[in-house]
C-alpha cells in the first residue's frame, strides 16, 4: 500500500503522456519520494534506474541532494520548467523530448509468423554485445516482442512504464536488420498486446532523433506533449 506522500501523489498527477513515467514509478516499488507539496523530486531506485523527475517548484538542495550519486542521471521536467531547472544544474544539457499518441491505428502492421514474444530459451548471441546484454537484462523484467530473421531475434519493442492506462513504447534494432520495416511489425504486436490490458501507447522521442518521429508519424502517432530531459555530458557518453 503507498505512503501517502506517494498516495497523494498519485491523486494529484492526472495519468496523462507528460506524467507516464513518473505515475509509473509511484505505482512501483523503486520510487524514491523527497520533498514536499509543490517541490517533489522523484527518483528511480531500481537497480540501473538513472530517471529522476522533477515535480513541481524545483528546489536546489533537493535537486544537488538526488544527484549527489547519480552522475549518470537522467532528469525530466516539464518545459515551463526547464529555465528554473537550468540555472540550477549548469552542468547539465537539455534537450526537448517530443511525445506522440497513437491518433490513427491503421498504419500498424498485420501479425506475422516471424513476429512474437521473446522466449527465454532465444539466444540473442548473434547481437552486438551492447544490444545483447540491454536484452537479456530487459527480458527478464517483462515481455518483449520480437521480429525474427532466419530464426534470429532482430527487432525488439517492449514497455519499460506502465500505468493504468498508458504504456511507453521502446524499441531496438541490429544495426544489419535496420531500414526493413521490422520495428514497425514488433512495435504493431507490443501495441497489440498491450491494448488487450486497456493501455494505449506513447511515443517519446527526442527533437533530434529524426528517425524515431518518422517512425511514430509512420505508425500513425500525432505529437502532443512534451518533456525536457537534463543529463551531463558523461550520461550522454554512457549511452
Amino acid at each position: 500500500m503507498p505512503d501517502e506522500p506517494r498516495a497523494e501523489l498519485l491523486r494529484t498527477l492526472p495519468d496523462i503522456p507528460r506524467w507516464l513515467e513518473a505515475r509509473a514509478l509511484l505505482l512501483s516499488d523503486h520510487a524514491d519520494l523527497r520533498g514536499g507539496p509543490e517541490r517533489w523530486i522523484l527518483r528511480n531506485e531500481a537497480p540501473g534506474g538513472k530517471l529522476v523527475v522533477v515535480i513541481g517548484r524545483p528546489d536546489e538542495a533537493l535537486l544537488r541532494e538526488a544527484l549527489a550519486d547519480r552522475p549518470d542521471a537522467e532528469l525530466v521536467c516539464l518545459p515551463e520548467l526547464e529555465e528554473a531547472v537550468a540555472a540550477l544544474l549548469p552542468d547539465f544539457q537539455s534537450e526537448r523530448a517530443v511525445l506522440y499518441r497513437l491518433a490513427d491505428s491503421t498504419a500498424l502492421a498485420a501479425p506475422g509468423p516471424n513476429i512474437r514474444l521473446l522466449l527465454p530459451e532465444d539466444s540473442l548471441a548473434h547481437l552486438p554485445a551492447d544490444l545483447r546484454a540491454e536484452m537479456e537484462d530487459v527480458r527478464t523484467k517483462g515481455d518483449v516482442c520480437a521480429a525474427f530473421v532466419a530464426g534470429g531475434a532482430a527487432s525488439f519493442a517492449y514497455a519499460y512504464w506502465r500505468t493504468e492506462t498508458l504504456f511507453d513504447v521502446s524499441i531496438d534494432t541490429a544495426p544489419e536488420f535496420r531500414r526493413r520495416g521490422l520495428a514497425r511489425r514488433a512495435v504493431s504486436e507490443l501495441i497489440r498486446r498491450e491494448r488487450a490490458f486497456g493501455r494505449e501507447p506513447i511515443w517519446g522521442a527526442f527533437e533530434t532523433n529524426a528517425a524515431s518521429r518518422a517512425l511514430a508519424a509512420g505508425l500513425g502517432f500525432e505529437p502532443v506533449d512534451e518533456l525536457v530531459v537534463f543529463r551531463t555530458e558523461r550520461s550522454e557518453q554512457a549511452d
